[in-house]
């Protein structure tokens, strides 16, 4: 009976275990788990991007006027002398680059701060003229007044609102504090009736000019859309006010002329600028956070979110590279030689000739020229050959005053200054984070947008000379044209990248880029006590080595590769 009831018991362990196992092998009847949601879109982060636009004035209005200086007095009598009044309208084309971050306190509001340079050619022309009859007799007087702003930039707070229906898209307010280069050249001119009826050029003429880094506000709004992942593109309005200029000035042509009798007016002049102008513009931006988890593939087929890279160094090869800098554009050099070029020709006007400074080989004597420092947006762009080897290309604008010194002293000229250059770089790679690089090159550099600026500056007569003999103490200039020629030069760069992962890193660069242009000037020039002499135009050429050294700092972001492998060999 024992024997029976055991197997028993046993056949049915069998069964049970042979149900199980059949089972085990039957296709299950679970649902798949279900990928995990993509994250929530957020304005959250740091991002960068250009822009391009159009700037146009609101037609402010000028203000100015000239009064007469009597003999022996400082200052316009009155009530010899006139007011004006003119519409100046800015416009132009204006680009530039911007970085801000955004904080997305709730699914519909949005706080950011943002930091922008622009490069414009915003400027304006107006003339205003007035004729008066006075005790002095009939006469025309006239302002023709030219206004250029360079560059402008802001730093402004934003405040953005979002739908949470529609999260990728926030319409925004902004506002904050304004800065920019404005150049403001004026000529005057009073034009004598009697003048003309004596034989003499008709009147008196002066220069009057301002060019300074101005401050103000600005105020506006946009929209921004992000229609792929770390992209934006936005369309913006902003209203600049960077405040008033001045532009005063003399008589370049009177001082002791009324003492002497003669009917060329003494003035002393002046005309007020206010620099208003809105700007529409259209920008691209890109969002990062080199450090935000991202999406990654599994080998279950589904995604999930990557965990922030360790904290080892990762090395690889990644081919293409940006970078995005602030660099200083530190002249070396900058100190010309002036030649004055109407020594060897009669019929041209000369310093030389009316002062008695200029030398046999035509060098004016001690007259020289600076070029003013410059910070800058920079870019560079380059291909890795291989893992120590790359082609760079760097692109950037820099904004130079070039100022006379010596017997020339003056606020000269204004220059933008395009130098890209090209380099061949050696990487190092064995120290891990650290990349130190060599580099050399060549650059092609062009000068545009040169502007002088109507400084009137003093030529001394040197004891001897001609008109020094008549008992003249000098003659007071201006230069009234400029142009700059391009230029070849060599490019050294020593610097490194420090690489806080494959793709995201900072760098600093140090570089020396040759440029030596030549200018081409006339100046005009006028003796006071001598208006019968007229204008005088004299044409002068200055060697300018600029050379400078450009010291840089920014991102650097690496990208089109993957991670170094190592090579199995094939057998």
């Amino acid at each position: 009976m024992r024997r029976v009831l055991r197997g028993a018991l046993a056949a049915s362990v069998l069964t049970a275990a042979s149900a199980t196992a059949q089972a085990a092998d039957l296709p299950s009847m679970k649902s798949a788990p279900l990928p995990p949601p993509p994250p929530a879109f957020s304005w959250t982060g740091l991002y960068g991007g250009i822009n391009i636009g159009y700037g146009f004035g609101d037609s402010s209005r000028e203000t100015g006027g000239l009064g007469y200086i009597s003999p022996g007095s400082l200052a316009p009598a009155v009530p010899l002398g006139s007011a004006w009044g003119a519409s100046q309208d800015l416009h132009g084309v204006i680009g530039g680059g911007q970085v801000g971050y955004n904080y997305q306190v709730n699914p519909w509001l949005v706080l950011g701060l943002e930091a922008d340079i622009q490069a414009t050619d915003v400027e304006s022309k107006a003339k205003s003229g007035i004729g008066v009859f006075d005790a002095t007799g009939a006469h025309l007087q006239t302002a023709d007044s030219t206004k250029a702003v360079d560059w402008f930039g802001t730093v402004r707070g934003r405040v953005g609102f979002v739908l949470p229906s529609i999260p990728n898209l926030m319409i925004y307010g902004t506002g904050g504090f304004a800065y920019g280069q404005v150049i403001h050249n004026v000529g005057f001119a009073d034009n004598f009736a009697a003048a003309a009826a004596a034989g003499f050029a008709g009147g008196a003429v002066g220069h009057g000019y301002s060019d300074d880094t101005r401050t103000g506000w600005t105020a506006g709004g946009g929209v921004e859309w992000s229609p792929i992942p770390n992209w934006s593109v936005k369309a913006e309005y902003l209203y600049v006010d960077l405040g008033s200029t001045n532009a005063n000035s003399v008589s370049l042509n009177g001082g002791t002329a009324a003492i002497l009798g003669t009917t060329t007016p003494v003035f002393a002049a002046t005309q007020n600028s206010p620099t208003r102008f809105h700007n529409v513009r259209v920008g691209l931006n890109w969002h990062f956070d080199p450090f935000a988890p991202g999406l990654v593939s599994r080998s279950d087929g589904l995604s999930s979110l990557k965990e922030p890279p360790p904290p080892a160094f990762v090395d690889s090869y990644q081919p293409f590279q940006v970078r995005l800098k602030i660099g200083s554009v530190i002249p070396l050099d900058g100190h010309g030689t002036v030649y004055d070029q109407g020594i060897a020709h009669p019929a041209l006007g000369s310093i030389g000739r009316l002062s008695g400074l200029t030398g046999a080989n035509g060098v004016i004597s001690g007259a020289s020229t600076n070029t003013s420092t410059s910070v800058i947006p920079m870019l560079d762009v380059a291909y890795y050959l291989t893992k120590n080897w790359a082609i760079e290309a760097i692109c950037c604008v820099s904004p130079h005053h070039i100022q006379g010194t010596g017997t020339i002293a003056s606020d000269f000229a204004r220059s933008w200054v395009f130098p890209p250059s090209l380099m061949a770089q050696y990487h190092f790679t064995n120290f891990g984070q650290f990349q130190p690089y060599l580099g050399v090159g060549v650059n092609f550099t062009t000068f545009w947008g040169t502007r002088v600026n109507n400084d009137v500056w003093g030529i001394p007569f040197a004891p001897g000379s001609a008109l020094a003999g008549l008992g003249l103490p000098g003659a007071l200039a201006t230069f009234q044209w400029a142009t700059v020629a391009p230029s070849w030069g060599p490019v050294g760069q020593v610097g490194f990248d420090y690489m806080f992962n494959e793709h995201w890193g900072v760098n600093v660069d140090f570089k020396y880029i040759g440029i030596h242009p030549m200018v081409h000037a006339t100046a005009v020039a006028f003796v006071p006590g001598a208006p019968a002499l007229g204008p005088i135009f004299v044409p002068v050429k200055v060697s300018l080595p600029i050379n400078p050294i450009v010291v840089s700092a920014g991102v650097t972001y690496r990208f089109g590769g993957g991670l170094l492998q190592p090579v199995l060999a094939k057998y």
